[in-house]
């Protein structure tokens, strides 16, 4: 299953794409993990709050530091950088007139890990990112 969960970006809307499934839990009862991530744990309530941190400590230095070229680029890696379980980012450009998208665009994980490769970008990486842990955030 799939979960979109939006985050504003520089004045451009973006949607993470979160994969989540579900697993049986030590009690035996079925509980929301995340999927193809090391720590399986899962609340859309703790990813929201993850969301305005990153909203809120956005500046155009911080994203230039992984893109000076592309601001699109940039910002992926800015947010890829912080949340690191995502499988994707969607962009949706609204339109002014009637206040509608007229473009969606969709990069994977995997197209963002071969970006970082190809073109050697600096990440900061997080081992010990946990989503339930605020302090294993680096903001």
């Amino acid at each position: 299953m799939q979960i979109l969960k939006r985050i504003n970006i520089n004045n451009n809307v973006y949607y993470i794409i979160v994969e989540v499934e579900y697993k049986q839990s030590k009690m035996g009862f079925p509980i929301l993990c995340l999927k193809n991530y090391k720590d399986e744990y899962w609340d859309g309530g703790d990813c929201t709050i993850l969301i305005k941190e990153v909203e809120k400590n956005y500046t155009q230095d911080k994203a230039k530091q992984y893109d000076k070229n592309i601001s699109f680029m940039a910002d992926v890696l800015y947010i890829y950088d912080r949340i690191p379980f995502i499988s994707g980012i969607k962009d949706i450009y609204i339109s002014k007139n009637d206040n509608l998208p007229y473009s969606e665009g969709y990069i994977s994980k995997e197209e963002i890990d071969n970006y970082i490769k190809q073109f050697n970008i600096k990440m900061n990486g997080n081992k010990n990112f946990k989503l339930s842990d605020a302090r294993t955030w680096k903001l």
